[in-house]
């Protein structure tokens, strides 16, 4: 892995491998790019240059003191961006990850953007009136508020996560492989950005996005987002193409690779 000393100088790390057009993958809370994009990165550096970040405080990447935001995650990305001096960047996200991605255009523009890629991700955590596709299908407010504060007491709660974000949840080394991998990211780290993820609320803003946009996700088996938020999606952003992705649960990277990275690799050599 490569790394870059970001401006207050909390160290950055990122995979860097393939050579094309750069396609930036931004993974879930908690893990580090190795171990999320293990069954992905060598195949997809085979149609470009992939570049996977250790967001700050989670991987490898340098833990600072202060609060973390998926506006500070942001711009981190873009100066990793701009000390690369990428163009034409496919930029995608997971999850968090496309929060990030939506913060980023929203700050910094699309001028180095190529393409977007949102994956598994829905605007908004929470439930609200009217409001059709929360995590979980139903996510009342209060939890959601408390939901940092509840891992803070006990991270634990966390692993229960795991089972839910895949169709046939894994068991036995492969478990035990993903809590350890977690470990990475400290406590408070996790809790700080879900307390931020849960205050997001991106469903006005998706009619405004111009980049051409592809979305990546799971559907009817997921139990996190279990409504078909990637159709709503569709609708709100002008040219969107959807992906579906009918034999996994949430974690589309790992349950259907060949799909994944099959599918990927034709959004980056589409344009």
């Amino acid at each position: 892995m490569a790394n870059l000393t970001l401006s207050d100088g909390v160290p950055l790390y990122y995979i860097d491998e393939g050579a094309g057009r750069p396609l930036i993958l931004q993974h879930a809370l908690m893990f580090g790019a190795d171990f999320f994009w293990q069954k992905n990165v060598p195949a997809l550096a085979r149609s470009c240059r992939v570049i996977a970040v250790d967001p700050r405080g989670q991987g490898r990447s340098g833990k600072s003191q202060h609060e973390y935001s998926i506006k500070q995650s942001a711009q981190d990305l873009n100066e990793l961006i701009e000390t690369l001096d990428l163009h034409d960047v496919v930029l995608s996200g997971l999850s968090m990850g496309g929060f990030v991605s939506l913060q980023y255009l929203k700050d910094f523009g699309a001028e180095r953007v190529g393409r977007l890629v949102l994956m598994e991700m829905t605007p908004r955590l929470p439930s609200a009136e009217g409001w059709e596709h929360p995590t979980f299908g139903d996510f009342p407010e209060e939890a959601a508020a408390g939901y940092g504060n509840a891992l803070r007491a006990d991270r634990a709660i966390y692993n229960d996560f795991f089972q839910a974000a895949f169709r046939t949840p894994p068991d036995g080394a492969e478990l035990e492989a993903m809590i350890a991998a977690t470990h990475l990211t400290p406590t408070d780290v996790a809790a700080d950005l879900i307390d931020d993820m849960a205050r997001q609320d991106w469903r006005a803003e998706l009619k405004d996005i111009t980049v051409p946009t592809s979305l990546f996700y799971a559907y009817p088996n997921n139990n996190v987002l279990p409504t078909p938020v990637g159709q709503w999606i569709q609708q709100q952003i002008p040219g969107s193409e959807l992906v579906l992705f009918e034999n996994s649960g949430h974690s589309i990277f790992w349950e259907e690779p060949d799909r994944f990275n099959e599918q990927l690799a034709r959004v980056v050599l589409d344009g």
